[in-house]
């Protein structure tokens, strides 16, 4: 009897054995199928971020040849930034209009009036953002496009060359960086960019390594209405609170750190 309960259980071990051996080898022929797949859409983003493709120009154009930006521009620098996070931004820069007899409330300052799309049975924020040179663009690429472009640059390792600034607009801007404005509720930029300001998750940008002048455009836009597409509304909240000497410190503040990005 004892006999034949070994063997049993010597068959049944063995069975289990072959199984887990069987799971090992789907799940990395799985992988290995993924990262054949991502590599080729990296190769895809990288040949029409470099070349383009008919009326759409390459983004190396603007961005950089290695999705660095261009600072005296103020074009943002792509390389190293979450999958996610570029997916969405082109997405919304593509956005269409919103189809005829649907009323959008004008633009205002104040949050509780920002724009809102009334469906029959829906009341959501439309996640705009408007930008002259790249909605036409992003209109025009396909969601294989922007993936792969986001694949792409974010695949990119990126140093940043840290500018130098005047060190009392340097010590504002870490002020406020750092500790926000607390008697008037307005958190520190750490709080959700990260403590070096490298950004976290496909929600919250990184700051630092971005040119001054490109954040500086960006929380215009903000208080502009020309952007409301952020989680909760959280930036455009921060945003209504800034003055204009607050933009400048902040961007020198930001523009002026060191940060190494490996790439994803």
């Amino acid at each position: 009897m004892k006999i034949q309960t070994v063997n049993k259980y010597s068959s049944l071990y063995k069975q289990l054995g072959w199984l887990v051996m069987g799971v090992a080898m789907v799940t990395l022929t799985g992988c290995g199928k993924a990262k054949s797949m991502d590599q080729g859409a990296i190769t895809s983003g990288q040949t029409l971020a470099e070349k383009g493709r008919g009326s759409i120009p390459g983004c190396v154009a603007c961005h950089g040849a290695n999705g660095e930006g261009i600072e005296a521009a103020g074009y943002p620098r792509l390389a190293g930034l979450n999958v996610g996070y570029i997916e969405k931004q082109l997405k919304d820069l593509a956005r269409e209009l919103p189809p005829a007899g649907v009323v959008i409330e004008s633009v205002s300052k104040d949050y509780s009036k920002t724009p809102r799309l009334y469906s029959d049975l829906t009341v959501f924020s439309p996640g705009l953002r408007h930008d002259a040179i790249m909605s036409p663009i992003a209109k025009q690429l396909s969601n294989t496009d922007i993936h792969n472009l986001a694949l792409y640059f974010a695949s990119l390792p990126y140093t940043a060359k840290p500018v130098a600034a005047d060190y009392e607009v340097l010590e504002r801007g870490q002020d406020l960086a750092l500790r926000g404005k607390a008697e008037y509720g307005l958190p520190a930029c750490v709080s959700c960019h990260a403590p070096d300001g490298e950004g976290f998750g496909a929600d919250f940008p990184p700051l630092a390594g971005q040119p001054a002048i490109y954040i500086v455009n960006q929380i215009n836009k903000w208080q502009q209405g020309l952007r409301d597409n952020d989680n909760l509304g959280l930036m455009k909240a921060v945003a209504d609170q800034l003055t204009d000497a607050d933009k400048i410190n902040a961007a020198a503040y930001y523009a002026n750190r060191s940060l190494i990005v490996k790439g994803q």
